[in-house]
């Protein structure tokens, strides 16, 4: 039955993924104290738990297409640059300095144990360097170190022979390259508990302190929430017989407060052609509260009538173009017909917000985020500029070309001082997304939409399909492994340190020395041992994207120090 089971899961990959994801993400939710595994973690234990007992009842392998997994990592990691993008600069910029110290805490640290640790334990050559590359899960490490034995920099000891040293590089790669990503998501997960902090609490402090102003940038997930409204919405019953015959805008234009709606007999009035006002005709006026209690018998009493106060609320974001709002003040803006019944929300240039101030002279390309009646939202979407509206919708050109773009990129490598340095596929493709990310920042009718709910699907279902299919894959290479005695105990608890240890120094050093935010330095660690799924792990422990702001620079920075080192460490090895 088993045998029959298990060779039907390998002859048939895809129910055999979503299998394993499924029950993952089961595991993942289980609690242990104040440990979890999370679904990313959860999906690779079950990866390799199914593997082996495939190998052992069944006699069958896995072989999950490596096109496969590259697909469903290049969708993750796009998504991840789609996240981080908008915070890439800003990051860099307020901290800088110490990401450069985490990065080479953590790499020094882990290149000290990967060389003195394999000596110690009597590791044959080329341990060193393949756990190195394997506890930090850098393939790239083993390209750096494969080259220099290749190319005579490393000087064989006497009776072994190159093929030798490659296989304990390999060796040393694939055991701690497992644990090691089990291990690293489960400590950052769960670092901020460990330090006694509330992870939760910490981020959404974080979140004030690090968003721009409380308003998320424009083209990123946040764009359109809509939040709390400080305007307020009260109806009278029309009775100023001044008033009695006039055009409705005539209320904006006296007392500075739009009507939104106008009920006539129980029906609601349409707007767009500025109607004329009749006895008791019941309007509806928003604008700021000590506005509306300043005079309210100015049109009439106030009544109270739900159904003339409900309203339905649009937003949209607009690239200004027209002219004849550029070179106008904030003040002058919002007496131009097109702002009638709306609400200037936020004011951003070149990716960064700006204080709403009535002076504030507006140029060309700055983008206004407005809310208020649907008419009122399209009257401006046609008299102000190009707009980027709610959708659901994603633009799949901007995907194609941009995942395709990156990862033609990253394959660029140039040698330096005889190490092939460059971003690397997956590192290409980051950064295309950042790119589109940015340029969204700036001007949202760039690049396409790309809805937050389609993002965080690629994101999530991304990296655990991935994990599923390398779990499948490297399961009966860890079960030969684990019969080769002593020496392979050592590389697997060896190789597990190096992918914790230094990761918690890391953190240590930023929480006490650097005084960072714990729960951004939670993120900075992650990518300075290059571990994206650390990052997603704590980003889901806290329901945030702060872990993401000090991710990018510390993982690009890492990605370079760890191939010198890798280079070190086999020529040392």
């Amino acid at each position: 039955m088993a045998h029959a089971f298990f060779g039907f899961l390998a002859s048939q990959p895809f129910v055999a993924l979503f299998l394993v994801l499924g029950l993952g993400h089961l595991l993942g939710r289980l609690r242990i104290g104040f440990f979890t595994l999370g679904s990313t973690a959860g999906a690779l234990t079950v990866a390799l738990v199914v593997g082996a007992l495939a190998l052992h009842f069944g006699g069958v392998h896995f072989a999950i297409p490596d096109l496969l997994n590259t697909f469903f990592l290049a969708l993750f990691t796009y998504a991840i640059g789609l996240r981080v993008g908008p915070q890439f600069i800003d990051g860099l910029r307020r901290q800088g300095l110490q990401l450069v110290v985490l990065v080479m805490v953590t790499t020094t640290v882990a290149f000290i144990m990967s060389v003195w640790g394999a000596r110690l334990l009597h590791l044959g050559p080329g341990y060193a360097p393949g756990m190195l590359a394997g506890a930090n899960t850098i393939s790239a490490v083993l390209g750096v170190a494969t080259s220099a034995i290749d190319e005579g920099l490393y000087h064989l000891p006497p009776g072994l022979t190159a093929e030798a040293v490659k296989a304990n590089l390999a060796a040393g790669y694939s055991l701690s390259y497992l644990l090691s990503m089990l291990g690293i998501v489960l400590l950052v997960r769960n670092l901020p508990s460990m330090f006694g902090f509330d992870a939760n609490a910490c981020a959404r402090r974080a979140e004030k302190i690090y968003g721009a102003r409380g308003h998320a940038l424009p083209g990123t997930s946040g764009a359109f929430e809509h939040g709390m409204m400080v305007v307020d919405v009260r109806v009278f019953q029309l009775t100023n017989v001044e008033l009695i015959g006039q055009p409705v805008t005539q209320v904006w234009k006296r007392f500075g407060t739009p009507v939104l709606r106008l009920t006539r007999a129980g029906t609601a009035v349409p707007l767009a052609h500025d109607p004329v006002m009749e006895l008791d005709d019941l309007l509806t006026v928003g604008g700021r509260i000590k506005d509306l209690i300043a005079d309210p018998a100015r049109l009439g009493p106030e009544v109270a009538d739900e159904a003339a106060r409900q309203l339905d609320v649009d937003q949209a974001e607009i690239v200004l173009t027209s002219k004849q709002a550029i070179g106008l003040t904030v003040a002058q803006l919002r007496q131009l017909p097109p702002m009638y019944g709306l609400r200037l929300r936020a004011l951003f240039r070149d990716g960064h917000e700006l204080t709403i101030l009535e002076g504030t002279e507006l140029e060309r390309h700055d983008v206004l985020r407005v809310i208020g009646p649907p008419v009122a939202v399209s009257r401006a979407c046609a008299g102000l500029g190009q707009a980027v509206r709610p959708t659901n919708a994603t633009d799949i050109v901007t995907l194609g070309l941009g995942i395709a773009a990156g990862y033609a990129v990253g394959l660029i490598t140039f040698n330096i001082g005889g190490l092939p340095v460059g971003l690397g596929a997956m590192g290409g493709v980051v950064v295309a997304g950042m790119i589109v990310s940015i340029a969204r920042s700036i001007n949202p009718a760039l690049g396409g939409p790309m809805p937050e709910g389609a993002r965080a699907f690629l994101e999530s279902i991304g990296v655990d399909l991935f994990v599923c299919g390398l779990g499948l894959n490297v399961a009966p290479a860890l079960v030969e492994a684990l019969t080769h005695g002593l020496s392979t105990f050592y590389v697997l608890l060896l190789g597990l340190a190096i992918a914790v240890v230094p990761t918690f120094i890391s953190y240590v050093v930023g929480l006490y020395v650097l005084r960072m935010d714990p729960i951004v330095l939670a993120g900075a660690v992650s990518g300075a041992r290059n571990s994206t799924t650390a990052m997603r792990a704590i980003s889901d422990r806290t329901h945030s994207d702060v872990p993401a702001f000090g991710y990018p620079v510390a993982y690009a920075l890492s990605t370079v120090v760890f191939l010198v080192y890798g280079y070190l460490a086999m020529l040392l090895s």
